[in-house]
């Protein structure tokens, strides 16, 4: 990490942080940097976007971004100079309070720190070197969902993708939450690589969610205990799976070794019975826009919340503005706002809710409508998962099925709900829509997406199951043995899958994820050719083309643009067309601009051909208007760009 990327870090917490102050709401400084993390992303991350549509993605952009901001917020700086020294006196003067007091910040700095490492760790081996000279990935998150990210972040960064358009399809609409992407994007004028960009701003985002949830989990839970506690299952979520596949199964026949080498996921089994992954290793490292997307909610509900009496008007508007910009980081932190403040304002009808939805839904359903899919992909059904895979429709899977994916979280959250003050039970009744919610329709083309309405509902029913569990640990006794049981059942599997997160030797990884001529056919691509190139390539999970260029290809992996509502089967079938050199194979090319073929390992593989030459030069002298502008490592690229003149 070089000192200008620390710098820029700094500077966005700096921006976020002084931005807090412009907020009519108390908080303690603690709160405010973690808050000012958030905004601070969001903030500079908008702005800069808009400065590199006008400009183009370098180190010039990233100057005027941070320099405009700092102009705009020393105002307010200035101005609240008191408060923040307050501020600064009042949390020295907490730091010396006992662990047990609910004001001591000793629990915050203890969660930056827990996370710190651990994010750490996991994102030091996320990458590393092949023996090829190529790149090793150590997770599935990497190898599977980040390829897809990295195409995104490379696009913005390398091909100065303005207005955005879906890299992995060419010529359409970037029908995506992208804004984690192209956060990770502006760090590679900063000097980082594209791949240490990723690391870099998971990294950041990480180590600022457990302490932002924990001060949302602290406003509706007694005492500080329960809200670690709430963090803990949370984070740790992931079900019963390991109770039986680990207890009864690995450890027996391995032995305590097994913790050295642990032979799979337990969270997560291919989607055959768990459809519900842990909340770490399943959602927040492998899908990045959670990582803003889960913090946004538990902030803007905390803003809502401190206001619920005051009623500020500045409150309600802020929480607004800031939620109608969630649509580029994370389109379900959108909907989880709107859908709670529909139903709280209907409870309220106060004016100050219009304050909030006006500018919420002004600013974010133009987003979402760009954002929406080409082809719909909801199909009514009941109860989730039952009739799919290998669950059967009967009222024993079904509750089977929420005690293997969820273990006890979901009746001890109600009991939970239930047992709190009438304020809060009325506000936190809502939050059962998001069970209801992937019971009662497959919302997205691969019905594990409904997961995704489940694990908000962990998120939000997380501090009532921290408080039960809180209270059945202070009564001491019987009841203290019943809590440590609901800790470990509700935390072990996550617990594993996290453990074997950290672990760089876990089985099959680390595997090669691309080679040495990998990167070199990228590096080439990037230097000879115009960003504004469209290349047909094999539609795998990864390529470098894709993954180290930014470049725009006809097809990326189909199972990708299947959930973003994209026609992958036609686009499917003009790549076979054209390395199957058909009849009509120009006119596939022409559909799309496209600029170059590429034959390399991927594509002989795909489609089917042998030895180190693609089938173009083994047939016959190349077609009039083509020729090969590469060859070497096992790649030949074909400039086809006369084609289409």
């Amino acid at each position: 990490m070089t000192i200008t990327t620390v710098l820029f870090l700094l500077a966005i917490i700096a921006i976020g942080f002084t931005c807090t102050y412009a907020i009519p709401t108390s908080f303690l400084l603690e709160e405010r940097i973690v808050f000012g993390a958030l905004l601070g992303t969001v903030i500079v991350s908008v702005l800069g976007f808009f400065v590199a549509w006008a400009t183009s993605v370098n180190g010039k952009m990233i100057l005027i971004t941070t320099g405009f901001l700092f102009i705009c917020s020393t105002p307010l700086l200035i101005k609240n100079q008191l408060v923040i020294k307050a501020d600064a006196a009042s949390f020295l003067t907490r730091f010396k309070l006992g662990w047990r007091d609910n004001r001591c910040p000793k629990p915050v700095l203890l969660l930056i720190a827990i996370s710190s490492i651990l994010s750490a760790r996991i994102l030091h081996i996320s990458f590393g070197k092949s023996p090829s000279g190529g790149v090793t990935a150590a997770h599935l998150s990497v190898f599977g969902d980040w390829s897809a990210h990295l195409a995104y972040a490379s696009s913005f960064a390398f091909s100065d993708n303005f207005p955005p358009e879906l890299p992995t399809a060419a010529g359409e609409s970037f029908s995506y939450h992208f804004g984690v992407d192209w956060f990770a994007a502006m760090f590679v004028p900063l000097g980082l690589d594209i791949f240490v960009s990723l690391q870099v701003s998971t990294f950041f985002l990480s180590i600022f969610l457990p302490p932002m949830l924990y001060f949302g989990f602290q406003r509706f839970t007694s005492n500080h205990r329960s809200a670690m506690l709430a963090v803990l299952v949370f984070l740790l979520s992931g079900g019963t799976a390991a109770v039986y596949r680990f207890l009864f199964t690995d450890l027996p026949e391995e032995g305590f070794s097994v913790f050295g080498d642990l032979p799979r996921s337990y969270a997560f089994d291919g989607f055959d019975r768990n459809w519900v992954d842990n909340a770490v290793t399943g959602f927040l490292y492998p899908q990045r826009p959670t990582l803003i997307g889960f913090s946004a909610v538990i902030f803007v509900i905390i803003l809502l919340w401190e206001n619920r009496k005051e009623r500020s008007s500045p409150a309600y508007l802020y929480a607004g503005l800031f939620t109608g910009l969630l649509p580029i980081f994370h389109v379900f932190a959108f909907g989880t706002l709107i859908l709670l403040s529909v139903i709280w304002a209907a409870m309220h009808r106060r004016k100050q809710w219009g304050l909030y939805l006006v500018p919420a839904l002004a600013i974010g359903l133009p987003i979402v409508l760009w954002q929406w899919p080409d082809r719909d992909g909801t199909e009514w059904h009941f109860l989730w998962m039952l009739g799919k895979s290998s669950w059967n429709t009967n009222m024993w899977n079904f509750l089977w099925f929420w005690l293997l994916n969820t273990g006890v979280f979901i009746p001890i959250a109600i009991l939970g709900i239930l047992r709190s003050t009438t304020e809060i039970r009325k506000h936190a009744l809502p939050i059962l829509a998001f069970l209801i919610i992937p019971n009662i329709a497959i919302w997205h083309f691969w019905p594990g997406n409904n997961a995704k309405y489940v694990i908000i509902f962990l998120l939000l029913a997380a501090p009532f199951v921290g408080e039960v569990i809180e209270k059945l640990l202070s009564k001491g006794g019987v009841k203290c043995f019943v809590a440590v049981g609901l800790i470990f059942s509700l935390t072990f599997t996550g617990f594993l899958d996290i453990w074997r997160a950290v672990d760089q030797t876990t089985s099959p990884y680390p595997v090669e994820y691309l080679s040495g001529s990998d990167l070199m056919v990228g590096e080439w691509v990037r230097e000879n050719t115009k960003s504004s190139s469209v290349f047909a390539s094999a539609n795998t999970n990864t390529h470098p083309i894709r993954v180290l260029t930014g470049r725009s290809v006809i097809s990326g992996f189909p199972g990708r643009l299947n959930d973003l509502g994209k026609d992958w089967y036609s686009r499917d079938q003009d790549l076979r067309k054209i390395y199957g050199k058909e009849n009509d194979f120009k006119v596939s090319l022409a559909k799309y601009g496209t600029d170059y073929v590429v034959f390399g390992p991927l594509e002989r593989q795909n489609y089917g051909f042998a030895g180190s030459k693609s089938r173009w030069i083994e047939n016959q002298a190349l077609p009039d208007g083509i020729r090969i502008v590469y060859d070497r490592g096992g790649y030949q690229i074909y400039d086809v760009s006369e084609i289409n003149e």
